[in-house]
């Protein structure tokens, strides 16, 4: 094996650096979104029910400056009120559970993350929905199905979202490890 100084040695490669991301995991009680989940959702494994507010990021950006940013991000930000409720299919194959209240308090939050620090790595092009997936799909047939055995649920959710969590995810995304809570 090459080690990073580029002499063989008897040690693995350097690992791929991870990412971090920004979420909130709802005060709800998620028995029926993660039975769901552990039907669609490859990633129910890897993290609980969360709303994403930054996407990830590459592990070099540095976590105390990330953290830094964030504090920053939320001085002017207080608790408040989201409800979880409405389905949608997205363009990208993904089952949503939208947020229905708090969506613009949300969409302020993410934007203003991407400010600064972060501005290099927001997605224009792709409209920021507020959301906790329920699924991925790669086939049509189960990608309707889900939607129906979600409809069936009726799902309907209210939380206070004060507080964020940031975490690191490991470079083939199977482990997820607590960072730091921020308080709003």
């Amino acid at each position: 094996m090459l080690g990073t100084s580029g002499e063989k040695n008897g040690n693995s490669a350097p690992k791929p650096p991870g990412f971090f991301a920004l979420v909130y995991y709802p005060a709800v009680d998620a028995v029926s979104i993660q039975q769901l989940r552990k039907k669609y959702d490859p990633q129910v494994q890897l993290i609980q029910p969360d709303i994403t507010i930054v996407f990830p990021v590459p592990e070099s950006i540095g976590e105390q400056h990330l953290i830094a940013h964030i504090q920053d991000v939320l001085l002017a930000w207080r608790p408040f009120t989201i409800r979880l409720k409405g389905l949608r299919l997205s363009w990208h194959n993904y089952l949503f559970l939208l947020v229905h209240e708090g969506k613009s308090n949300l969409i302020r939050l993410h934007a203003q993350m991407y400010v600064g620090l972060l501005a290099e790595y927001h997605h224009d092009e792709v409209s920021f929905v507020p959301h906790v997936t329920l699924g991925f799909f790669s086939e049509d047939d189960r990608r309707q199905a889900a939607l129906a055995e979600a409809e069936r649920l009726n799902l309907d959710y209210r939380s206070i979202l004060d507080r964020l969590f940031l975490v690191k995810v490991n470079s083939d995304r199977t482990q997820v490890i607590l960072s730091k809570e921020f308080l709003l």
